[in-house]
């Protein structure tokens, strides 16, 4: 099991990146505030460490939000604190590794990122916390890269994969009605 008991995969996801932001106690707040106004759900918040008087960090939304963070972007003029335009890309899904003994293994991390490059599969962000692992691949490498999870985690048995649609309010509701249908 290597600490993991679960593994999820979220699909149709963008992942949205600002390069040489001014480092500023509030330079990624700011951005994240405005897309909460706008209603953008965001997931796998990553920032590098500052480089000089910059940093840059990158988030994931659901692709489907796309027309949203446009409009953010374009009505705060967010990109004044940047030296480029924030890029967006679209076509990738999120792998979520699970478990509670995470928190106490040794080498979840790279037994996972080890399969993934075993598989051809390059992981291009990557977010972590004491109980889960979350890696964005592109979408056309999801199920080759579950496989691998799956198998570098030698759990069949104990791995539980359910294929998530990004939640967003609308999302949440509609995919909490779906699941009250399976139930």
């Amino acid at each position: 099991m290597y600490g993991v008991s679960k593994i999820n995969i979220e699909t149709d996801l963008m992942m949205i990146s600002v390069q040489d932001v001014a480092f500023r106690g509030n330079s990624l707040s700011r951005y994240l505030d405005i897309f909460a106004e706008t209603g953008v759900v965001v997931d796998m918040i990553s920032q590098s460490a500052p480089h000089g008087t910059s940093m840059d960090f990158s988030f994931t939304a659901s692709s489907s939000d796309l027309p949203l963070v446009m409009k953010a972007i374009s009505a705060a003029n967010l990109d004044k604190d940047a030296k480029a335009s924030p890029l967006i890309s679209v076509g990738y899904s999120k792998l979520n590794l699970f478990g509670e003994e995470m928190v106490t293994s040794c080498g979840v991390a790279a037994r996972a990122l080890n399969a993934l490059a075993m598989a051809g599969i390059e992981v291009l962000l990557i977010t972590t916390s004491d109980l889960d692992i979350s890696l964005l691949v592109r979408s056309e490498n999801e199920d080759a890269a579950y496989e691998a999870l799956k198998k570098a985690y030698a759990a069949a048995d104990c791995i539980h994969f359910d294929k998530l649609h990004r939640r967003s309010d609308i999302g949440a509701r509609a995919l909490a009605a779906m699941k009250a249908q399976e139930g």
